[in-house]
């Protein structure tokens, strides 16, 4: 498990170190939450399903399956469909009367926290200032303040996303506050002006935090209820960022369906947000801030970008890619037309359906390839030279290269052994895309070929109709490409170490 404060360094220069620091607690408040409900003990005696656990529990399911999947994007429990399992972690030291348990220990940490929070006093010889309480408007303009400073550090990200893309028409900067994403695309996109649109009391602190005219060139504020304010025209590109976890599934839906409506054609959707089914550099984020929401809002959740596509395809409109930035929170960015992004998501179903775990869209200029892979293999692989779809049999690293380039979108899955029925759900996955349409459909495999046991002498391929090289056979750069797809995938440690393969389908 991969966490900011996990790595200290005197040479950190971004934020994102600290804002993990500042929510450490997260994770050991969802580690004591899980050991006082026992949730351990019920999934080892078999209880693995939701209903079956709130039952056992009597917990409300809703909030269950919140913290169920915060605990899986910590790696504490494991999910296969509806059933829930004890990760190898958790089995070793968390379930009572096994041998190696350390839950009493665990929970004994959280009772020493009152203590910390003494930490100041104990260190201080001034007294704690008592806690200020303004009125309504200086709590918002310091909470528009605070997020306007948070919003500074992610802007330039989303922003020069954005500018890849080929923006027409005005902006629409929904629940945008103060407006320094609005700014930071404008900046790219200086050909085109901004609407900024945010609650009355926001857009007014806005004004208080931006005093100069010249911080609104370009952009016109706007207040309101979005679901019913009157636009009198359509936005080239609309911009929702942290605004959706702030409302429960059908409410954004309904917040999602209204921009739709107000895309030009061919417009862009962005959508910044935590996904908690996103891994990118925090992977347990999304699903914390998850719960973040379900504490501290009336009805908010953060909602998977699956979920988001699911609704946008529902719409008319696919998602053309989601993306991890390199802080905690990533973008999904759609179109409001795309034959091509509506197949691709149709795949990206299929591939579940075939037995898959995940499967993500990502662009082909986002598989990365380099020189060294290949020399991984022959000096850190005991089968180099056995197999004839690998090493050094296959095409390098430059040539894989230029085969990609040639294809404009991919499709990044992973599964699990055995690595036979990988295979063939992959060639399943290729043959169905083929028949869909895509004649260039090809897929890369994970390790050696698995069709034969062992290659002929005379060099030549039994089956190429059914073998592939696997990716790193072909300089596929594996890791990196997972987690540019927001996978989380580390190195295999011990034999008995949950073990994950990934394939790649590319589609022209």
């Amino acid at each position: 498990m991969d966490n900011g404060f996990q790595n200290a360094d005197p040479a950190h220069d971004d934020f994102q170190y600290l804002e993990d620091l500042s929510t450490a607690y997260w994770y050991s408040q969802v580690l004591f939450a899980a050991l006082e409900l026992e949730i351990f003990k019920f999934l080892d005696r078999g209880i693995s399903t939701l209903p079956q656990l709130a039952a056992a529990m009597d917990c409300r399911e809703s909030g269950l399956l919140r913290l169920l999947r915060a605990m899986d994007r910590m790696a504490l429990v494991c999910r296969d469909g509806e059933y829930w399992y004890n990760a190898q972690v958790s089995s070793l030291f968390l379930v009572p009367d096994r041998e190696g348990y350390m839950g009493d220990f665990f929970l004994y940490r959280q009772y020493m926290a009152p203590n910390w929070a003494t930490l100041f006093d104990k260190v201080s010889r001034r007294e704690r200032r008592a806690a200020e309480e303004p009125d309504y408007k200086e709590r918002n303009r310091r909470y528009v303040k605070s997020m306007d400073t948070l919003v500074k550090q992610k802007a330039p990200g989303i922003a020069d996303l954005v500018a890849k893309e080929a923006v027409t028409g005005p902006v629409l900067d929904v629940g945008g506050g103060a407006g320094s994403l609005a700014r930071a695309i404008l900046t790219r996109c200086p050909a085109t002006e901004a609407v900024l649109f945010d609650l009355e009391e926001v857009i007014d602190a806005a004004r208080e935090i931006y005093p100069d005219k010249t911080a609104w060139e370009r952009i016109t504020p706007m207040s309101g209820d979005f679901r019913s304010h009157d636009f009198d025209q359509r936005f080239g590109l609309i911009v929702m960022s942290n605004f959706l976890h702030a409302y429960g599934p059908d409410e954004a839906k309904e917040l999602l369906q209204r921009a739709v409506s107000l895309l030009a054609p061919d417009g862009l959707l962005v959508i910044h947000d935590y996904f908690p089914d996103r891994s990118g550099r925090s992977p347990q984020k999304g699903a914390l801030y998850d719960i973040t929401m379900m504490l501290n809002t009336f009805n908010g959740a953060c909602h998977e970008a699956a979920t988001i596509g699911a609704w946008l395809g529902a719409m008319g409109v696919a998602p053309v890619e989601t993306i991890d930035l390199a802080t905690d929170t990533s973008v999904m960015v759609a179109r409001g037309s795309g034959t091509l992004n509506s197949c691709r998501e149709d795949l990206c179903d299929t591939a579940l359906t075939l037995g898959f775990d995940r499967a993500v869209p990502l662009s082909p200029d986002r598989v990365v390839t380099a020189p060294w892979v290949r020399m991984k293999c022959r000096f850190g692989c005991a089968g180099f030279g056995n197999n004839l779809q690998c090493p050094p049999r296959t095409v390098d690293h430059e040539e894989t290269r230029a085969m990609l380039d040639a294809y404009t979108t991919a499709i990044l899955v992973q599964g699990a052994p055995p690595g036979k029925e990988f295979h063939q759900r992959l060639l399943d996955l290729e043959k169905t895309a083929f028949l869909a349409g895509f004649h260039k459909a090809f897929v890369f495999g994970a390790g050696p070929c698995p069709v034969c046991p062992a290659c002929p002498d005379t060099g030549i391929c039994r089956h190429p109709d059914r073998a592939r090289p696997a990716m790193e056979a072909s300089g596929i750069d594996v890791y990196t490409t997972a987690r540019n797809a927001g996978f989380s995938l580390t190195p295999v440690q011990e034999k008995h170490n949950y073990v994950k393969y990934i394939g790649l389908l590319v589609l022209e």
